[in-house]
Protein backbone atom coordinates (compact mmCIF):
# COMPACT_ATOMS: atom_id res chain seq x y z
CA UNK A 1 0.00 0.00 0.00
CA UNK A 2 0.82 2.98 -1.02
CA UNK A 3 1.79 5.94 2.03
CA UNK A 4 -0.16 9.05 1.56
CA UNK A 5 1.98 12.10 1.30
CA UNK A 6 1.56 14.81 4.26
CA UNK A 7 0.84 17.30 1.09
CA UNK A 8 -2.06 15.33 0.10
CA UNK A 9 -3.06 14.82 3.59
CA UNK A 10 -2.94 18.58 3.77
CA UNK A 11 -4.83 19.56 0.99
CA UNK A 12 -7.79 16.62 2.36
CA UNK A 13 -8.15 18.05 5.48
CA UNK A 14 -8.08 21.72 4.49
CA UNK A 15 -10.65 20.54 1.67
CA UNK A 16 -12.68 18.53 4.87
CA UNK A 17 -12.86 21.84 6.64
CA UNK A 18 -13.95 23.86 4.08
CA UNK A 19 -17.00 21.78 2.57
CA UNK A 20 -17.84 21.20 6.27
CA UNK A 21 -18.01 24.68 6.79
CA UNK A 22 -20.05 25.67 3.84
CA UNK A 23 -22.34 23.01 3.97
CA UNK A 24 -23.59 24.21 7.84
CA UNK A 25 -23.42 28.18 6.47
CA UNK A 26 -25.29 26.98 3.13
CA UNK A 27 -27.62 24.69 4.56
CA UNK A 28 -27.65 25.22 8.36
CA UNK A 29 -30.66 22.72 9.20
CA UNK A 30 -32.27 23.60 6.49
CA UNK A 31 -31.90 19.72 4.70
CA UNK A 32 -34.76 16.87 5.05
CA UNK A 33 -32.21 14.97 6.52
CA UNK A 34 -29.03 14.96 8.44
CA UNK A 35 -25.92 15.23 6.85
CA UNK A 36 -22.23 15.24 7.41
CA UNK A 37 -19.16 14.60 5.67
CA UNK A 38 -17.42 11.79 6.85
CA UNK A 39 -14.49 11.72 4.53
CA UNK A 40 -12.82 13.51 1.68
CA UNK A 41 -10.21 11.64 -0.89
CA UNK A 42 -8.03 13.60 -3.27
CA UNK A 43 -6.00 11.77 -6.43
CA UNK A 44 -2.82 12.25 -5.77
CA UNK A 45 -2.47 14.42 -8.98
CA UNK A 46 -4.90 17.03 -6.75
CA UNK A 47 -7.10 17.11 -9.73
CA UNK A 48 -10.02 14.87 -8.35
CA UNK A 49 -11.71 14.79 -5.32
CA UNK A 50 -13.89 12.06 -3.71
CA UNK A 51 -16.70 13.49 -0.69
CA UNK A 52 -18.38 10.94 1.04
CA UNK A 53 -21.43 11.72 3.35
CA UNK A 54 -23.34 10.31 5.38
CA UNK A 55 -27.08 10.70 5.08
CA UNK A 56 -29.81 9.65 8.05
CA UNK A 57 -33.31 9.67 7.70
CA UNK A 58 -35.72 7.75 5.92
CA UNK A 59 -35.57 6.96 2.45
CA UNK A 60 -37.34 9.57 1.07
CA UNK A 61 -35.84 12.52 3.09
CA UNK A 62 -32.48 10.96 1.88
CA UNK A 63 -33.00 10.58 -1.14
CA UNK A 64 -34.04 14.50 -1.72
CA UNK A 65 -31.36 15.41 0.72
CA UNK A 66 -29.11 13.63 -2.23
CA UNK A 67 -31.03 15.68 -5.08
CA UNK A 68 -30.38 18.84 -3.08
CA UNK A 69 -26.86 18.61 -2.51
CA UNK A 70 -26.25 16.94 -6.14
CA UNK A 71 -27.92 20.60 -7.30
CA UNK A 72 -25.53 22.69 -5.41
CA UNK A 73 -22.28 20.69 -6.44
CA UNK A 74 -21.00 23.42 -8.38
CA UNK A 75 -21.39 25.86 -5.77
CA UNK A 76 -19.16 23.45 -3.50
CA UNK A 77 -17.11 23.56 -6.15
CA UNK A 78 -16.45 27.50 -6.44
CA UNK A 79 -16.31 27.58 -2.43
CA UNK A 80 -13.34 24.97 -2.77
CA UNK A 81 -12.05 27.28 -5.69
CA UNK A 82 -12.72 30.25 -3.41
CA UNK A 83 -11.27 28.99 -0.26
CA UNK A 84 -8.70 26.19 -1.42
CA UNK A 85 -4.38 27.21 -1.59
CA UNK A 86 -3.91 25.38 -4.06
CA UNK A 87 -2.42 25.30 -7.77
CA UNK A 88 -5.60 23.31 -9.29
CA UNK A 89 -9.01 22.91 -7.52
CA UNK A 90 -10.03 19.57 -7.38
CA UNK A 91 -13.39 17.96 -9.78
CA UNK A 92 -15.74 17.25 -6.67
CA UNK A 93 -17.10 13.97 -7.15
CA UNK A 94 -19.90 13.36 -4.72
CA UNK A 95 -20.35 9.58 -3.15
CA UNK A 96 -23.26 9.10 -0.28
CA UNK A 97 -23.78 6.48 2.24
CA UNK A 98 -27.08 6.04 3.96
CA UNK A 99 -28.00 4.92 7.34
CA UNK A 100 -31.00 4.09 8.15
CA UNK A 101 -31.28 4.79 12.01
CA UNK A 102 -29.08 7.26 14.06
CA UNK A 103 -26.64 5.82 16.38
CA UNK A 104 -26.07 7.62 19.69
CA UNK A 105 -23.89 10.04 18.00
CA UNK A 106 -26.72 11.39 14.97
CA UNK A 107 -28.75 11.47 18.18
CA UNK A 108 -26.59 13.96 20.02
CA UNK A 109 -25.83 16.15 17.17
CA UNK A 110 -29.24 16.32 16.07
CA UNK A 111 -30.16 17.34 19.82
CA UNK A 112 -27.38 19.85 19.88
CA UNK A 113 -29.36 21.45 16.25
CA UNK A 114 -32.33 21.64 17.61
CA UNK A 115 -31.14 23.70 20.56
CA UNK A 116 -28.90 25.89 18.84
CA UNK A 117 -32.19 26.64 16.46
CA UNK A 118 -34.23 27.86 19.43
CA UNK A 119 -30.95 30.03 20.58
CA UNK A 120 -31.13 31.72 17.04
CA UNK A 121 -34.88 32.30 17.58
CA UNK A 122 -35.01 34.12 20.30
Amino acid sequence: MEARSKRLMRVERELFQVLNAYLVQAFGASLPSLVSITAVEVHPNLKNAKVYFRLVGDEKACTETQGRLDLERSRFQREVAANLATKFCPVLKFEYGIAKQLDEIDALLGSLNRVGSKFEDE
